[in-house]
Parts: C-alpha cells; structure tokens; sequence
C-alpha cells in the first residue's frame, strides 16, 4: 500500500518552480532546433535541452516521493527506488507515537539501540498507516500523546 509524503508548502513551491522552470528551458531549447531564430546555437539548444530535462526529471520524482508497506518492509520510494534500501523491517519495528500532530516509529537497525523516524504523511492517513503496520507486527506498541498525556494500548 502507498502513502504519498507530504512537504511543507515551502519545498511543494519550490519544486513546482523548478519544474516550470525546466519546461520553459525545453521549450527554448526546442524552437531553435525547430527553426525559430533566437541567439542561441544548436549545440546551446541541445544542452539546455538535456540539462532542463534531467531538473523536470529529477523534480518530477522527488515531488512523488511515497512510503510503500509491502509484506516485509517500510519503504521509502522515489519513483521505483527504495532510497533506504530496505532498511525498516516489519520485523524490527518497535513504536509508532503520535505526538504534536506528528507519527514516528522506532525500529532496530544495526545494533541494539532503536532508529526514530518521522513518517511524513497526511495526518488523516495516520490511523490506516497504524492500522497495517500493527496487523503485521503483533508486538508494536501504539502511543499517542494528547493535552501532556499519555494514551497507550499494546496489540
């Protein structure tokens, strides 16, 4: 299952300005090997071409980035590409706290002391992301704080 990770309206505009950026960089690129006389070379048109393309590409894929929950991991995908290479087992999960209107997880990684992580997605998604990760994994254990207490409960 997939679940698209938010950003902060800073970094969406950002990558939204790139990418229109970019586009307009093709289309510049593209009139003077079309015929269109702007002061630009060929061998200048090719390169803006290449480079502009590679900044849309590389903007495309980070504003998709997304957590996907297959039947042994937590992954971090951009495009096709697990980004932790398959470092957050099911398995070695041990919490999932929501606190400030954020969700963590703790899992084992490497030695005895756990990973905290923060699961940027949509708040409202919160509890279907709970939801799968406890039904496979028994043993995590679900903390929410709300007004400096603690709500607990262990499946």
């Amino acid at each position: 299952m997939k679940f698209i990770a938010t950003f902060t309206p800073t970094i969406k505009i950002f990558l939204y300005i790139i990418a229109v950026i970019s586009l307009v960089g093709i289309v510049v690129g593209i009139l003077p090997l079309a015929g269109v006389h702007l002061e630009i070379t060929t061998g200048q048109a090719s390169l803006l071409i290449s480079v502009c393309s590679l900044t849309l590409i590389v903007s495309i894929m980070l504003a998709t980035i997304h957590y996907k929950v297959d039947k042994t991991h937590v992954r971090i995908n951009i495009a096709f590409i697990d980004m932790l290479s398959g470092r957050i087992r099911l398995d070695n999960i041990l919490n999932i706290v929501i606190k400030d209107g954020k969700m963590y997880i703790s899992y084992l990684w490497k030695g005895p002391d756990p990973v905290i992580a923060l699961i940027a997605i949509k708040p409202k998604r919160y509890e279907e992301f709970k939801e799968l990760l406890m039904s496979k994994n028994k043993n995590i254990v679900f903390y929410e704080y709300k007004d400096g207490t603690t709500d607990s409960e262990q499946q």
